[in-house]
């Protein structure tokens, strides 16, 4: 994207991904309880009697597949795959190009893709970054920690580094990954469509409905 914020996704230690977020449980794990075995005394024929407590176990199935090992976590959202180009048209309101330096295909760390149109650059990526960690990336402000977009809630962000008039990012924690939404305007008088907007976050508004439609079910908080 323009700028510094395409690459803040990232800001993570030197490894693939990340540890999910909330308790971690092990799928399968089983608990089984010890038998213990109570030996009776001789009766007076000699004949023992023996107790055994029966063996049983615990299966824990986690609901929400942040709390799963990542080798077991579902395929990361393929953008460029799962997002047919005419939803990105019809929210942009024209024509877009591909934009190949936004396309990434690293699956279980990174899935992105871009496209650009006349008034703005639209990305989409999803990665297995948590929420606690965009909360302590330094390179955006929180605008809602819980906001809406086309009925679905997840996180607004703003770009602490550059113009945060001229990008705007929106965050959903869902089943296949954390899916990043960014719009960059590309004007200099933040005009989209023909129309004078008051920043990037304002054009959300108008283009989501028929992109959020394909971003994976499951807003985990």
């Amino acid at each position: 994207m323009p700028g510094k914020t395409w690459n803040t996704w990232n800001r993570l230690p030197d490894r693939p991904v990340v540890p999910g977020v909330g308790k971690r449980r092990a799928i399968g794990a089983a608990l089984a309880a010890v038998g213990v075995v109570l030996s009776g005394c001789g009766t007076a024929d000699g004949d023992d009697t023996t107790t055994t407590t029966p063996t049983t176990s615990v299966a824990e199935q986690s609901d929400s597949p942040w709390d799963l090992p990542l080798e077991q976590r579902p395929a990361l959202f393929d953008p460029c795959a799962e997002i047919p180009v005419e939803a990105i048209e019809q929210g942009l309101g024209g024509p877009v190009t591909p934009v190949p330096e936004y396309t990434s295909h690293k699956p279980g760390e990174l899935m992105s893709c871009g496209w650009r149109s006349e008034d703005a650059d639209l990305s989409v990526l999803s990665t297995w970054k948590t929420r606690e960690e965009y909360l302590a990336d330094r390179s955006f402000d929180v605008a809602n920690p819980q906001q809406e977009l086309a009925g679905r809630e997840g996180m607004r962000l703003l770009d602490a580094i550059g113009d945060p008039e001229e990008s705007c990012l929106q965050l959903f924690f869902t089943e296949r990954g954390t899916t990043w939404i960014q719009i960059n305007l590309n004007g200099l008088l933040n005009e989209f469509n023909s129309q004078r907007v008051q920043n990037a976050c304002q054009v959300f508004e108008q283009i989501s409905l028929p992109i959020v439609a394909y971003i994976p079910k499951g807003d985990f908080q």
